[in-house]
């Protein structure tokens, strides 16, 4: 524990410093780095559906679909684990008693129940395909992170996030409904893999067995490398099958390749935080690309 935390706030900053603190403490519960990336992918993907930035109302209401989504799969994610981060990550909210899991359980329905009633207030198959997002995200905190099919829900959300910003906007091609699954599979992979790298010795102590955990940090961290980097060429590959320039698809995949290769060469404890950014620039590209 760090120094800061060694003395009371209170006693340090006042009322304003543990008003600050709390919301410190319940921004970390939600998540916000990766749930903030994820809407914004979804958000660019919807413009990308339509070739043009959606309008406020509409951007709002887009965002109001998916961020509730991440910080309820964010916050039941903290739920389902908080016995074994006491042991591995005692800081967070749950493990060290900052918030009670009634409070993670309240932000996790409230989050799946606000994205699913925006969802139903957009054209049809909006709702079912948010709803399978949410479930994907539902199952892995539920118990599929911990088996070999880890990256089942991974891919599945992958998959849906641009087919429910298509459906949202009436712009659902088939062109993405074929093309982004196997897409989809191959990020997925990498970015589970990523992120699990630097939970393997916790998840080992806990009992396991995920993909990560099977394959062991070396391996894993290959995989997710190899996978982020084989994401780029083949989107370059396929670009003129799908009708993109092929120049400006190169582009969107340069940064998850350059990640990729200097990952391999100086390896980063934590890669995820860096390869996320490049997925979703590659995401955004590739869909933009289309025609």
């Amino acid at each position: 524990m760090s120094l800061l935390h060694a003395s009371p706030p209170a006693e340090r900053n006042g009322p304003g410093g543990v008003r600050l603190h709390t919301l410190k403490t319940a921004a970390a519960l939600l998540h916000p780095g990766p749930s903030l990336l994820v809407t914004a992918c979804f958000v660019a993907a919807a413009a990308a559906a339509r070739h043009r930035l959606p309008d406020p109302v509409t951007a709002l209401r887009l965002v109001g679909i998916m961020l509730p989504i991440q910080f309820a799969i964010g916050a039941l994610n903290d739920l389902c684990d908080r016995d074994l981060d006491r042991l591995v990550k005692p800081e967070k909210p749950l493990a060290s008693g900052a918030l009670s899991p009634a409070v993670a359980g309240a932000a996790a329905l409230v989050g799946f129940a606000v994205a699913l009633g925006m969802a139903a207030t957009f054209p049809l198959p909006t709702l079912p395909l948010a709803a399978a997002c949410a479930a994907a995200g539902i199952g892995y905190d539920l118990g599929f992170k911990r088996g070999a099919l880890s990256w089942l829900p991974y891919w599945v959300g992958f998959a849906c996030l641009p087919l429910t910003a298509g459906a949202a906007v009436e712009k659902l091609s088939l062109r993405v409904a074929v093309a982004a699954p196997p897409l989809a599979l191959v990020l997925a992979l990498s970015l589970q893999l990523a992120n699990s790298l630097p939970d393997i010795e916790g998840d080992v102590r806990g009992g396991s067995a995920g993909l990560a955990t099977r394959l062991g940090a070396v391996w894993s961290r290959r995989l997710s490398l190899g996978m982020a980097a084989l994401a780029g060429v083949a989107t370059t590959a396929a670009a003129p099958l799908l009708g993109q320039p092929v120049p400006v698809v190169v582009l969107g995949a340069l940064p998850l390749v350059g990640v990729s290769v200097t990952l391999a060469l100086r390896p980063y404890p934590r890669p995820f935080p860096l390869l996320a950014p490049a997925v979703g620039i590659l995401t955004a590209v590739w869909l933009l690309a289309l025609p």
